[in-house]
């Protein structure tokens, strides 16, 4: 390597040993790789400060020209050591070294696997890293470990739909993946492959995936999603495929794979909403039945979640809840989860709630027990006429009969006067006439 042309010789020279003819000293800062399996030759890069080579004149050309012959190191602890070769100069910063793989076996099999740098440069100076060169190891890892976080890599049974993460045509699979191996070891790739079932003439549809692999790392951590085809049916198997490797010695344990089987399952289905029809202002306590209700699984009227949340999951086939508000009218019922969307055929009925409109007769002789018919609208036969200050404590009419959806009778009980009469509907809500009815004393 060239280092200075004759002309600039004395500069050269002032700035590799010192302007004041002071001996160099080296300086060993760190050593690449601390840690190597001894199945190779190891080069090691050593970085520090003061490496300054020895020279001669090229008899040609006359320039001065750096040589690293007189360097050398060993690498070991007291008493065993082993000699580094082939030694290369980047630089006064920077050099590097061999430690072939004969002398690394012989190190780690003699116990010194936690080994001192010493380096001498070809002025007889020496500096060394303590026990804090390089860990030498000798092959023996076993596979690299694979974490599977997602999908479920054991279903209770791998003949049926896994009841824990259930997935259904059209659904996604979630992949949550880790595969490390311990030092000096590094991860070398980490991939996917799924693939579903041949359908008729149709072959079967495949994917693949590679995750990122940071070179000289020893762990890659990794997520994706599969979309599942949406013309599969329930039963289907479709298969997902794990697959990591390392670099880490002997080379027939460098590889593994995991395979998981996943059953579809059925869609979600809703056969009753029960009630099916609240009140416009929301409220009503609805009871949703079916099949396939799993975990996640969230119920809509509309474009609204019934509350809370989407609905309490009471078993597979049973979510209960509170509806939303809604304009009057029909609203859809829809189920989403992981295994997709259903919309029921069945539709919940909003409704104004029961409003009177009239009392006959509106008074009555005070302690005596009148008969009375209430008029309105949107009566049913769950709709309730009480009387008094507030619903809380009204009192209903005695032997009530709905006649129709406009008409009510009863007979009203002896209250204080004037009183509230209230229409209620536990589903649809309700209405009043502030102190509409009175009595009067005999």
């Amino acid at each position: 390597m060239t280092i200075c042309p004759r002309v600039i010789f004395a500069v050269c020279a002032a700035s590799l040993i010192g302007c004041a003819g002071r001996e160099p000293e080296p300086r060993l800062d760190a050593v690449e790789p601390t840690q190597a399996y001894t199945d190779h030759d190891i080069r090691l890069v050593l970085t520090g400060a003061d490496f300054v080579p020895s020279f001669r004149v090229d008899p040609l050309s006359g320039e001065r020209v750096a040589t690293v012959d007189g360097f050398s190191g060993r690498v070991g602890v007291e008493p065993n050591w082993a000699p580094l070769t082939e030694f290369g100069w980047a630089g006064t910063g920077q050099i590097s070294a061999t430690l072939l793989q004969d002398a690394a076996e012989d190190l780690a099999k003699s116990g010194a696997v936690l080994c001192d740098v010493e380096i001498t440069d070809p002025r007889g100076n020496s500096t060394a890293l303590l026990r804090q060169g390089i860990s030498l190891q000798i092959p023996d890892a076993d596979f690299p470990e694979l974490i599977i976080n997602s999908p479920d890599p054991n279903p209770p049974d791998p003949n049926q739909a896994d009841p824990n993460q259930p997935y259904a045509p059209g659904g996604t699979i979630h992949g949550d993946v880790v595969a490390s191996t311990p030092p000096p070891g590094h991860m070398t790739e980490l991939t996917w492959s799924y693939s579903e079932p041949s359908s008729g003439e149709t072959e079967g549809r495949t994917q693949q995936g590679h995750c990122a692999v940071v070179l000289g790392e020893s762990k890659i951590a990794c997520t994706f999603d599969i979309t599942i085809d949406k013309s599969l049916q329930a039963g289907d198997n479709v298969t997902l495929r794990i697959s990591a490797s390392h670099d880490a010695p002997p080379a027939d344990k460098q590889n593994i794979s995991q395979k998981i089987s996943i059953i579809l399952s059925a869609k979600p289905t809703v056969t009753s909403v029960t009630p099916a029809v609240g009140g416009y202002k929301g409220g009503t306590n609805v009871v949703i039945r079916g099949s396939g209700f799993i975990v996640g699984s969230r119920v809509y009227f509309g474009n609204d979640l019934i509350s809370p949340d989407g609905g309490i999951l009471i078993d597979k086939g049973t979510i209960a809840g509170y509806a939303p508000a809604h304009p009057v009218g029909p609203a859809t019922v829809t189920v989403r989860s992981r295994l997709g969307l259903t919309t029921s055929t069945e539709r919940f009925q909003y409704q104004l709630p029961p409003q009177i409109e009239k009392v006959v007769p509106s008074s009555a002789v005070q302690g005596e027990m009148t008969a009375v018919s209430v008029f309105g609208t949107n009566f049913s036969a769950s709709t309730l006429i009480c009387l008094g200050p507030d619903l809380a404590s009204a009192t209903c009419l005695l032997r009530a009969l709905w006649v129709n959806d406009k008409q009510i009778d009863g007979v009203v009980p002896s209250l204080p006067s004037p009183a509230t009469v209230w229409a209620f509907d536990v589903n649809n809500g309700w209405t009043s006439l502030p102190d509409y009815f009175s009595w009067i004393e005999p």
